[in-house]
């Protein structure tokens, strides 16, 4: 398994306050974006470059139209990032990178979020891509794709919602 918290910490530690402590790191994208890409992956094997063209093309569309659906929901869901990103959780914050194409690691900071912009949250557990729900604080929510090797996502939850009450219990 692919230690993300240390992966983490080293490659964007810098964005960390002094003193905060990273709970847990994934990778995660938007809800069906990594079966689209692994559909055009396969069509491109086969069928060559026009194939992925096409695909590319539709993925953007798709990924589009959801982006759009969320930003007419309103809320603070429509201003969460909508591309493969590193989703980091601490003691004090959730801080959201972007995700390094080359070398797969965080690079720059995308946006911070206290833990009081939180709800709650849900993940379930697939085979490779698993699916996680962020419930923002003003009700509205964000689908996401959850990668693999970040650890099982009920511990991310439980590790998330305590977060959440530590940080609701000390208002």
């Amino acid at each position: 398994m692919i230690d993300l918290i240390k992966k983490v910490t080293k490659k964007a530690g810098h964005d960390l306050e002094p003193g905060e402590q990273v709970l847990d790191a994934r990778i995660i994208q938007p809800a069906g974006q990594a079966l689209r890409q692994a559909v055009a992956a396969g069509a491109f094997a086969q069928l060559g470059s026009t194939a992925k063209v096409v695909m590319d093309r539709r993925t953007a569309k798709f990924t589009n139209e959801q982006r759009a659906e969320l930003e007419a929901a309103g809320g603070m869901a429509a201003d969460f990032p909508s591309a493969k990103c590193y989703f980091t959780l601490t003691d004090r914050r959730v801080l959201v990178h972007s995700f390094g194409v080359l070398a797969g690691a965080p690079k720059d900071l995308l946006v911070t979020y206290p833990l009081t912009d939180f709800a709650g949250i849900e993940a379930q557990k697939g085979k490779l891509i698993g699916k996680m729900t962020l419930y923002m604080a003003d009700g509205s929510s964000v689908p996401l794709d959850i990668f693999k090797g970040g650890g099982d996502p009920a511990e991310l939850v439980q590790r998330f919602n305590d977060a959440i009450a530590r940080a609701a219990a000390s208002l």
